[in-house]
């Protein structure tokens, strides 16, 4: 059994093994889906997580207090990190507001069924989940999850969040003579009941 082992060593020395890591977080975070070997994805999957971390902090509605300088802070630190200004923008603008509501597990790992035709080197594809034209949806985040349960979550929150997930409102969907039909449809089933 092997314990005490914090991380993977990849066959490689340490500045190598942080170059490809910080090179193939910014591919994922410009592409949002990458396909690499399973153990570098199981290794970027944890810095990948840390980025979004980092841009939610970033966020000015997470923080109590609106202080720019630890925005500023949190932009620096995903810069030492992520390669491109424009990644950085991406992170800060699109990643961070698209996982506000969700409290970790913001990457997926998905292993491939063929192996690598060169070295027979189990591949992996490795993606942000919630994204835009996913295969297989994630679990909604905690916050979906109290409001189905009857808990107190402002339902203005809950329609931002799904408008930042690309997902419109009901009303937007339906016509309205739908819509009244509807309502028609809960009235009447109120005064059955």
């Amino acid at each position: 059994m092997k314990k005490r082992i914090a991380f993977r060593k990849l066959s490689r020395t340490p500045a190598h093994k942080w170059s490809i890591l910080r090179n193939q977080v910014s591919s994922l975070i410009e592409h949002e889906r990458i396909v690499t070997t399973e153990a570098k994805a199981k290794e970027l999957r944890h810095l990948a997580d840390h980025v979004i971390t980092l841009a939610k902090r970033g966020l000015n509605g997470s923080q109590k207090e609106n202080d720019p300088s630890k925005e500023l802070h949190n932009r620096r630190r995903a810069a030492a990190i992520v390669r491109g200004d424009w990644n950085v923008s991406k992170l800060f603008d699109v990643l961070g507001p698209r996982y506000q509501f969700r409290e970790g597990g913001y990457t997926r790992v998905l292993k491939l069924a063929r192996p690598r035709a060169g070295d027979n080197a189990p591949m992996a594809v490795i993606e942000y989940v919630d994204r835009p034209g996913e295969i297989r949806a994630a679990r909604p985040p905690s916050v979906f999850q109290q409001q189905i349960n009857g808990e107190n979550v402002p339902m203005a929150a809950l329609e931002k969040a799904l408008r930042d997930m690309g997902i419109p409102p009901v009303d937007e969907l339906l016509t309205k003579d739908e819509q009244e039909q509807v309502k028609q449809e809960l009235n009447n089933n109120k005064k059955n009941n």
